[in-house]
């Protein structure tokens, strides 16, 4: 079985060879290229992408023939059926991919295929039924489809969330599908080891292209394709007996995309901002943050999950399963305390839990006059406290119930979120409340949400300073946009002088409607 499995794993790694560069010759001929635009995309070159159809054709090309030399007879429908519909699968998720790598598709179009697609693996073998932690068995029942569904959707967009840097996904997806391959040649599952170093020896020959700097991309068909493949292939390795499936294992292989997915999903809903918003607080902007080139930044990432794969599969030879549990508490430990990873999102959680613990602590008659108060620098190096500062003493001279303020440049790798704001706000139809964008060197840097006790005159004349005061931060907020943001004796009005600067744009406004 080893020898097989070999077999399988150095084919896929010349099939990859042979096929990338062919793959990437037909993708710049028919435009399928991923262009840079100086805010997401920050590559500086035109790159092929589609890199996915090599890997896919590696894999097929190995497994597919093999299932024909199956004997049904002696196999059973409940290991072949699997067996062909992930490959099934993967055609599809393939083709779903290469659309978006072609023409864009929407998050919701997107997702619906991904739906479809889990849908097919859930009825066909890849589905939760006893969900065992530590060795006690938890019956899911009725949760055990949409329990297989959120898993598989998460891994899909787990390795998707993650491919940011030349070689990233592809080196996270060798590492993590050899360890499944590995957990699933222990546990019997020949089929599903031969996908997973199939899959295991397709990456890493797409690799010698991928490797920074790279010459063609994974792009969404080979990132989702990834995805998809090691959520179900981590259902199926880690089964015990006919339904029982042991996750621990499984969680700690895939555990820095997953950490990477949820810390992105945190950090938004925790800030205000959509799930789909775009920034650049990922692992990899994060390391690379640090100083790491694009090869240190593989390196450490490789060693990462090495350590959380072996953690799970040390537990799995001992049939000690908090292992694997331990391996992932370490490396987000080190993520954490050196602030390379997660640090910003752990204080955001702190300090939202510290508030609401609080809140059960403070008398009824003196929350109205308790203010609370949070700033976090989610990452970047750029004074933007002054702007804050500013707008804190504003809220408080005008006696204003909230304040935040959400600064996301992901171009320039910046981001700052801040919320101020009184213990008892008015209620919804006794308060004023708006949101302004923030401007900066011509484009948006993030948004300010004001809310305001509803006093008739009061109300609009806030409304009016406020207005005001954001076209005074607009100079200053350019001048921390540009590529070497001055320093504090560089000359930025002070929150003194943005007050004067306002009022005399308001009595020049006042002077230009009474001549009207």
């Amino acid at each position: 079985m080893l020898l097989q499995l070999a077999l399988v794993f150095i084919a896929s790694f010349l099939f990859a060879l042979a096929l990338t560069p062919i793959v990437r010759q037909i993708a710049i001929q028919w435009g399928i290229t991923d262009n840079p635009d100086n805010h997401r995309k920050l590559h500086g070159r035109v790159v092929a992408r589609a890199g996915g159809t090599a890997v896919l054709g590696a894999v097929l090309l190995v497994c597919a023939p093999a299932s024909l030399k199956f004997d049904l007879a002696e196999l059973g429908s409940e290991h072949y059926t699997p067996y062909a519909a992930l490959l099934t699968v993967m055609i599809g998720i393939w083709l779903l991919g290469l659309a978006d790598d072609i023409w864009t598709l929407r998050g919701r179009q997107k997702l619906l295929g991904q739906l479809v697609l889990a849908l097919i693996l859930v009825f066909n073998g890849f589905q939760i039924p006893v969900l065992s932690v530590f060795g006690y068995p938890v019956e899911l029942g009725y949760l055990a489809i949409p329990v297989s569904l959120v898993w598989l959707l998460a891994t899909t967009n787990a390795l998707n969330l993650i491919d940011g840097a030349d070689g990233l996904c592809s080196t996270l997806g060798a590492v993590i599908c050899g360890a499944l391959g590995i957990l699933a040649s222990g546990n019997g599952h020949f089929g599903e080891a031969a996908i997973a170093f199939a899959m295991c020896g397709a990456l890493l020959g797409f690799l010698v292209f991928n490797f920074p700097p790279a010459s063609i991309f994974l792009g969404d068909s080979g990132s989702l394709l990834i995805g998809m493949v090691t959520g179900a292939l981590a259902i199926r390795c880690s089964l015990e007996g006919a339904t029982s499936v042991a996750m621990l294992g499984p969680l700690a292989i895939l555990a820095l995309p997953l950490m990477d997915s949820s810390m992105a999903i945190l950090r938004r809903k925790l800030t205000g901002r959509s799930i789909y918003t775009t920034d650049r607080a990922h692992l990899h902007h994060s390391l690379k943050g640090r100083g790491l080139t694009d090869r240190g930044l593989l390196l450490v990432v490789s060693v990462l999950a090495a350590i959380t794969a072996f953690g799970a599969l040390v537990g799995q030879m001992f049939d000690q399963e908090w292992l694997a549990l331990f391996a992932v508490l370490l490396v987000f430990g080190l993520l954490v305390m050196t602030k390379a990873f997660g640090h910003a999102e752990m204080v955001l959680v702190a300090r939202r839990g510290s508030h609401f613990a609080m809140s059960f602590l403070e008398p009824a008659r003196r929350t109205a006059d308790i203010t609370r108060h949070k700033a976090v620098r989610l990452q970047g190096t750029r004074e933007w406290e002054t702007v804050w500062t500013t707008l804190v003493e504003f809220a408080e001279r005008e006696e204003l119930s909230k304040l935040h303020l959400d600064l996301n440049v992901p171009w320039l790798e910046e981001g700052f979120h801040g919320t101020w704001q009184r213990s008892r706000l008015p209620d919804r139809l006794e308060r004023w409340q708006t949101t302004l964008p923030i401007f900066g060197d011509g484009q948006i840097a993030g948004r300010i949400e004001v809310i305001g006790p509803a006093i008739e005159q009061h109300s609009l004349d806030s409304i009016a300073r406020l207005v005001s005061l954001i076209e005074d931060l607009t100079p200053q907020v350019s001048r921390l946009l540009q590529s070497d943001p001055p320093d504090d004796s560089s000359g930025i009005p002070q929150s003194s002088e943005m007050r004067a600067a306002s009022g005399e744009r308001r009595e020049a406004r006042e002077e230009e409607v009474a001549r009207s």
